[in-house]
């Protein structure tokens, strides 16, 4: 009996799978988010500016001193 029993569990998941994938639309993680695309976009000037990397650190030194 539990080899039938384990043929319904089987069938539920496919049919709920299937339910699911025919409801709701396919995510497209491939696109990047814009945390990650401002993060690129910030690591790229700090790499082409070294000017604003100083400035930077100049800022989290001062506020570590001042913390």
């Amino acid at each position: 009996m539990s080899n039938y029993n384990e043929a319904l569990e089987t069938e539920k998941r496919t049919l709920s799978l299937l339910v699911e994938t025919s409801f709701y639309q396919p995510v497209n993680n491939t696109a990047s988010t814009p945390e990650t695309n401002d993060t690129e976009k910030a690591m790229a000037e700090l790499l082409t500016n070294p000017q604003i990397a100083k400035q930077i650190l100049q800022l989290l030194q001062n506020s570590a001193v001042s913390a």
